[in-house]
């Protein structure tokens, strides 16, 4: 096994067999049924097969064992044969680049942590698995091996993951590296050019890890494809697949985690809590769910929606899996957070108009003022505002719903001409010349005013209709 090539040349293999037509578990795809495989490579380095141990030769096994099982012989071998490659990748990663005290002496202690990470808890770990691994050397026929693969992949294989979920900031690390610091990439290039380097660079070095465990699912797939049914070795490659299976689970969620909160990092360098309390946004459980554009249509200040010039303001909105946030674009991509509330406490509610650009009513029933607040939004498209309402719940009908609701700023303006008592105990005083806000019309015709509404008290009163008179 010693004398086994690196990973990168054994993964470089694999690829030129398929292009030859020999298939996973090393058999020529022309192999005729009940036919013995003959095993055939195309030139250069690879692995060595199990067929060409000396002991199996001498055994007579090949001989005696039906083509069906010397093709599983083969696949179980090929899981020693790679991680010893694996193995020998990783000795020479941590010699080479880890351990050299010239390329440390070029890097701070963070950017060499970051750079290799715990790489070497994961060389550890390969290297109390190999030994398991050969029991080829007690005996030439192969029983089993997905037993020892499924010990470790429940327990020390968590290795991967914490490797894996720092994937990303390895590989910006290292850019970062090779565009800003010379030292470091001239002693880097005088590292890889070393003969048993191989002239490989780094990178295919820092990539073992995920490429090995991804690769160790794909011959585990293998194996159990070759199994009889009900058997232990099929039992066994069913649990070792199901437990590598749920590692690369793991670190794909863990990259997906990382890529998220560097994504809030990001975004909570761009806003700007003016006038707003300021909100910690970076959380692992929190994510980015939708983010757009939208223009926020209102009246001008002490004007009316249709009776003036309407304002149009642009605003981009963040919808977290927890939070909704409400930002107005500044310059320099900078976001001014204008609101924000819990998402669950957020509704959407389309406002038809067919001949008018996509509308609707964003309410949040509670902002960070505790506060009900409303805006109508405009989408640009259709399906750009059937993103927006299905991100959120939509309110029922509200009472009364064929009475004419008037929006805050596009409520008739009108004057009290006379005082007038309330008829009902929850009703109010209006005062001569009062301003009251019309916001409720029934189909009758009468009128009511509205003081507090969504959540609060609803007081109203009904006044006469012939003592009110219209603001001129």
């Amino acid at each position: 096994l010693q004398d086994e090539p690196l990973y990168q040349t054994y993964r470089a293999a694999v690829l030129s067999e398929e292009l030859w037509g020999v298939s996973e578990d090393g058999v020529p795809s022309s192999t005729n049924p009940g036919e013995a495989p003959t095993f055939a490579r195309p030139p250069g380095p690879r692995n060595t097969l199990w067929q060409e141990l000396p002991a199996v030769r001498a055994s007579g096994l090949l001989d005696t064992l039906s083509p069906q099982e010397r093709r599983m012989q083969e696949s179980l071998f090929e899981v020693v044969t790679s991680e010893a490659s694996y193995l020998r990748s990783l000795r020479l990663l941590t010699d080479t680049f880890v351990l050299s005290q010239a390329l440390r002496d070029t890097l701070t202690p963070r950017d060499h942590h970051t750079l290799f990470s715990n790489v070497q808890r994961v060389q550890g770990v390969s290297e109390r698995f190999l030994p398991l691994l050969s029991r080829v050397r007690s005996s030439p026929h192969i029983s089993d091996l997905c037993d020892v693969v499924h010990a470790h992949a429940v327990g020390p294989f968590s290795v991967y993951v914490d490797y894996v979920r720092n994937q990303q900031y390895q590989e910006e690390t290292y850019s970062r590296l090779m565009d800003t610091n010379v030292r470091f990439s001239a002693e880097l290039r005088r590292l890889q050019s070393l003969p048993k380097c191989q002239r490989l660079p780094l990178p295919s070095f820092l990539l073992l890890p995920f490429q090995r465990i991804t690769r160790l699912r794909m011959l585990l797939q293998n194996i159990l494809r070759q199994t009889e049914e009900g058997s232990s070795r099929q039992e066994n490659a069913q649990k070792a697949l199901g437990a590598v299976s749920k590692i690369i689970e793991r670190c794909s969620a863990e990259v997906g985690r990382m890529k998220q909160t560097e994504e809030l990092i990001r975004l909570t360098q761009r806003l700007r809590f003016h006038k707003v309390k300021a909100l910690p946004l970076v959380s692992w459980s929190r994510r980015l769910e939708l983010q757009g554009e939208l223009t926020e249509l209102g009246c001008r200040r002490g004007g009316m929606l249709f009776a003036s010039r309407p304002r149009f303001t642009p605003l981009c909105l963040l919808l977290f899996s927890d939070l909704l946030l409400i930002t107005q674009p500044k310059s320099g991509q900078r976001l001014q957070v204008l609101d924000y509330a819990h998402r669950s406490l957020v509704q959407a509610q389309q406002v038809p108009d067919p001949s008018g650009p996509p509308t609707f009513r964003l309410s949040l029933l509670s902002n960070h003022q505790g506060r009900p607040t409303h805006r109508l939004l405009q989408a640009s498209s259709l399906s750009d505002m059937q993103r927006w309402l299905g991100a959120f719940p939509t309110p029922g009908p509200l009472p009364c719903s064929p009475d004419t609701i008037y929006e805050d700023c596009d409520c008739p303006q009108e004057l009290c001409s006379e005082p007038s008592t309330p008829t009902k105990a929850e009703g109010r005083n209006l005062e001569s010349r009062a301003p009251p806000k019309h916001l409720h019309k029934s189909p009758e015709g009468e009128n009511f005013f509205f003081f507090f509404f969504l959540g609060s008290n609803l007081y109203h009163m009904e006044v006469p209709r012939l003592g009110v008179e219209p603001e001129l």
